[in-house]
């Protein structure tokens, strides 16, 4: 069998072998294991690099026969290499093996060749980050409540994991809200206004909170290495509360 893919994680496995996670158009990810020769003792296929594999066997582990570069690397440094690792711990810890995910490889590759530009980071991982969820079937619906209604500008809403959003009327509410969000940043979420920067505050907490649960709460190690700051706009009952449309009280 050959497929097409990105090396998105290797580890040593027994003297001579090394197993070696690929993000496949064709599969999704598979797991294989490649054998080094003697004289290739420290080498091993390289990530950000589009490779063909030739693999063989019928288990969900297969045997990596040969890699072949079919396009030049992509060389990510800084603030991009730790974001490429990011991506490459939520591909390793959240997608199923052997399932094909064919949009969730096009967004890898558009992430991929984007880090490698002059844009910034936080807008890209966004965009891949809810790409993860909707193909995972994990995303919250933000362009309608929990019972499908319309959204209105002005009116304050609150975001409940298993609920989805909830009209917000001032009680102090019962369950802990992931945020507090109106109904023109919600609607600006769900558009992808990535170029707006409360909408990326929104989407980071929200992304946070969903991984959080999607992770059973195991931290992500490459977290630590990206540069991190804890929301310090505005709150309600202690809740981040993002509002765009400004005409609307500030707090209630």
């Amino acid at each position: 069998m050959r497929v097409q893919g990105y090396v998105i994680h290797t580890r040593p496995f027994q003297d001579d072998k090394v197993l070696v996670d690929i993000l496949t158009r064709e599969a999704g990810l598979i797991r294989g294991v490649w054998r080094k020769k003697a004289k290739e003792a420290r080498v091993s296929p390289g990530s950000f690099l589009l490779l063909e594999f030739e693999l063989s066997g019928r288990g969900e582990l297969k045997t990596i026969r040969t890699a072949e570069a079919l396009e030049a690397p992509v060389v990510l440094q800084g603030t991009a290499l730790y974001s490429a690792f990011y991506v490459h711990e939520l591909i390793e810890r959240l997608l199923p093996t052997n399932l094909p995910f064919e949009p969730l490889y096009i967004l890898y590759r558009w992430l991929i060749s984007h880090l490698n530009g002059e844009a910034p980071a936080a807008p890209l991982l966004r965009r891949f980050e809810l790409g993860l969820f909707e193909e995972l079937g994990m995303q919250v619906n933000m362009s309608a409540t929990g019972r499908g209604e319309v959204l209105e500008s002005q009116q304050l809403y609150q975001l409940h994991h298993k609920f989805g959003l909830r009209p917000y009327y001032g009680e102090r509410p019962k369950v802990k809200p992931i945020v507090f969000v109106d109904g023109a940043a919600a609607t600006a979420y769900a558009q992808g206004d990535w170029g707006s920067k409360p909408v990326l505050l929104l989407a980071k907490e929200l992304h946070r909170a969903w991984l959080d649960i999607a992770l059973g709460g195991k931290p992500l190690k490459s977290r630590s290495l990206l540069p991190s700051k804890p929301y310090d706009g505005e709150r309600l009952w202690q809740v981040p509360l993002f509002q765009l449309y400004r005409s609307h009280p500030s707090k209630l």
